[in-house]
C-alpha cells in the first residue's frame, strides 16, 4: 500500500472513531442515519496486484464513473463509455449502500453477469465483483464502515458476498431458489437457499433480527447424521427497501427422495423400512430439541449415495444393486422462521397432501404431532406410489378426506403388503391427536422389529361402489380397511409427468 493511500486509510478510520463516539450518546439510533460517516462512502479494489484502487466520494448527487474527463471519477479502456454507470447512495437496513445503474453501450458486469442498459440497477454490497466491459478493469466492492469494522473488532461479520462465490441454480420453490455456492476460503461446495425478498422492518427491525438470531443458534447447534447441517444464515439488502435470507447448508449430491418414487415408481417394501429408520431417528433428535419440521414431504427428504465398486462389496442395506450405502437425510426443517409463520403455513395449505388435520383447521397450538402425520402419508405414498388422500378419490374433498381421516389401501396396489405396515400407517393418520403415534410407538411398532404381530383385517368387497360410504361406518381407527375398489388418484410419478408436459423444454431440462 502507497504511503498515501495508507494516510487517506487513516484519515477515514479516525474520522469515523470520531463520529462514532459522537453518534452513540444518542439512545434513539434507530430512528437516525447511519452511524458511520467518511469522506468516502466505499472503495473498489482493483483485482490486478500493483493497479490503483478506486475511491467512492460521498456525494448528495449521482457519482459518474466513465472515461469522459467530466465524469466525478475517471477509468481507462478502449470499450469503456464515456459515462459508463452512475452511482447513488441509499439507506437501507440502517445503513449506507451504493446503487450502481449501467449507462454503457458496453456492458457493466457485477458478479460476472452483464447488468443490462438503464434503470432499474442493483444494489452494491461488500465482496461484490464489479467489471467495466471488457477493458475498463475487475473491482471488488469494499464498504468503509466494514472496512472500519473489520479493523476495530474480530466480529465482525462479513457478507455473503464476501465468503461465498455464487453458482448455478440448483431448485426453486414457492418462497426460496436453491443454489451452489463455493467458500472463498475453503473451496467447500454448499447450498445455499436464497428466501424471496421480504420488505424490511423499520423501527422493530433489530429486534426482529436478534429473534431470527436466535432461532439461528438453535439450528446451528443442531447436529445428526440424518439432518441436513446448517452452516450460516446471511440477510443482504437486495434494493432500498427489501432484504433476502442467504441460508447456507451443507450440499447434497444425491437428489430427493422424491425424485427416487418417481423413476421406481414406488419402493420395495424393506427398502422402504431402511430409509424410514434414518427419517425417524433425525425426525426424534428434531422433537427431543422442540423443532417441529412441519413440512414432512419426499422432496424434503434428500439422499446421499456412496456407489457400490464392485459386486463383492457388501451392502449397508437393502438397497438397489450399484449402492452400496444410503444415507437419509432431512432437509428445510425450521424454515417458518426464515419466511414467516403465517406465509409458511399458507404455503403448506396450498398443496395440503401431507398436511396434518389440525393444521388445515388452522389450529395453531399444534405439536410435533403434525409431523407423525405426514411421516404415515410419506410411508403410505412409497409403498404405492401415490398418496391416500387426494381429489382423484373424491367425493369428499381431499381436505375433507383428511379432517376425516378417510382413506383406504386398494387392490391389487397393497395385496402383497403385510397387514403390521398398514396397521402403522393407520396409527399414524390417527385424526385425533391423541390416538396418534408419537417417534418413539413408531419405533417401537412391530413392523421395525423381526416379529409380526396379527391385526384386524376388514375388507370392502363392494367393487365399484364408493369405498368411503362403508369407511365412515367404522368407529376404531385401528381396523385396516383394504378395498378392491380401483383407486382413480393418480400416481406421484404420472402427476409428475403430467405437470412436465404444460413446462417450457428449459424448464423441464434444469428439473431433470
Amino acid at each position: 500500500m502507497s504511503l498515501q493511500r495508507k494516510r487517506a486509510l487513516d484519515e477515514n478510520l479516525q474520522n469515523s472513531q470520531n463520529i462514532n463516539e459522537k453518534s452513540t450518546k444518542d439512545d434513539n439510533i434507530l430512528t437516525k442515519k447511519p452511524v458511520f460517516r467518511y469522506e468516502n462512502i466505499a472503495r473498489f479494489y482493483n483485482a490486478e496486484p500493483g493497479e490503483p484502487h478506486i475511491n467512492i466520494p460521498r456525494k448528495p448527487s449521482a457519482i459518474v464513473i466513465g472515461r469522459s474527463s467530466s465524469c466525478d471519477i475517471k477509468i481507462v479502456g478502449g470499450d469503456v463509455s464515456s459515462k459508463h454507470c452512475q452511482l447513488t447512495i441509499t439507506n437501507n437496513n440502517q445503513r449506507e449502500y451504493l446503487y450502481i445503474v449501467d449507462i454503457s453501450s458496453n456492458g457493466l458486469y457485477v458478479n460476472d453477469e452483464k447488468l443490462g442498459k438503464g434503470p432499474p440497477g442493483v444494489l452494491l454490497r461488500s465482496g461484490d465483483k464489479i467489471s467495466f466491459a471488457k477493458t475498463g478493469g475487475s473491482y471488488i466492492v469494499r464498504y468503509m464502515a466494514d472496512i472500519v469494522s473489520s479493523e476495530q473488532s474480530k466480529t465482525y461479520k462479513k457478507t455473503f458476498f464476501e465468503d461465498y462465490i455464487i453458482g448455478n441454480q440448483l431448485g426453486s420453490g414457492h418462497y426460496a431458489v436453491v443454489k451452489e455456492a463455493r467458500d472463498r476460503s475453503t473451496g467447500d461446495v454448499v447450498a445455499v437457499k436464497i428466501f424471496h425478498p421480504n420488505k424490511q422492518a423499520t423501527s422493530n427491525w433489530s429486534q426482529e433480527e436478534a429473534k431470527l438470531q436466535q432461532e439461528m443458534n438453535l439450528l446451528l447447534s443442531i447436529d445428526h447424521p440424518n439432518i441436513v447441517r446448517f452452516i450460516s444464515h446471511y440477510i443482504e439488502p437486495i434494493n432500498q427497501h427489501s432484504v433476502a435470507t442467504y441460508l447456507v447448508l451443507e450440499k447434497m449430491n444425491s437428489g430427493e427422495l422424491f425424485q427416487r418414487i418417481i423413476n421406481k415408481g414406488k419402493l420395495r417394501e424393506n427398502e422402504t423400512k431402511a430409509f424410514f429408520k434414518q427419517l425417524l431417528s433425525g425426525l426424534s433428535y428434531l422433537h427431543e430439541n422442540n423443532i417441529i419440521h412441519r413440512d414432512i414431504k419426499p422432496e424434503n427428504i434428500l439422499l446421499d449415495i456412496t456407489p457400490r465398486t464392485s459386486k463383492n462389496q457388501k451392502q449397508t442395506g437393502p438397497w438397489d444393486e450399484k449402492e452400496y450405502d444410503v444415507r437419509v437425510k432431512i432437509a428445510d426443517f425450521g424454515l417458518a422462521k426464515f419466511i414467516g409463520e403465517l406465509k409458511f403455513t399458507n404455503t403448506l395449505c396450498g398443496t395440503p397432501a401431507y398436511v396434518a388435520p389440525e393444521v388445515l383447521k388452522n389450529d395453531r397450538n399444534y405439536s410435533t404431532k403434525v409431523d407423525m402425520w405426514s411421516t404415515g402419508v410419506l410411508l403410505y405414498v412409497c409403498l404405492c406410489g401415490f398418496p391416500p388422500f387426494s381429489d382423484e378419490l373424491g367425493p369428499p374433498s381431499m381436505k375433507e378426506q383428511i379432517l376425516n381421516g378417510i382413506f383406504a389401501f386398494f387392490s391389487p396396489y397393497w395385496d402383497d403388503i403385510d397387514d403390521v405396515v398398514l396397521d402403522l400407517i393407520s396409527s399414524l393418520l390417527a385424526v385425533d391427536v391423541g390416538d396418534r403415534f408419537d417417534v418413539k410407538q413408531t419405533l417401537a411398532h412391530e413392523w421395525f422389529a423381526d416379529g409380526q404381530k396379527d391385526v384386524t383385517d376388514v375388507t370392502d368387497d363392494s367393487a365399484g361402489a364408493s369405498y368411503f360410504d362403508s369407511i365412515q361406518s367404522i368407529p376404531s381407527k385401528k381396523l385396516i380397511v383394504r378395498s378392491n375398489s380401483q383407486p382413480q388418484a393418480m400416481s406421484i410419478r404420472d402427476r409428475f409427468l403430467s405437470d412436465m408436459n404444460l413446462i417450457s423444454d428449459t424448464e423441464r431440462s434444469s428439473i431433470l
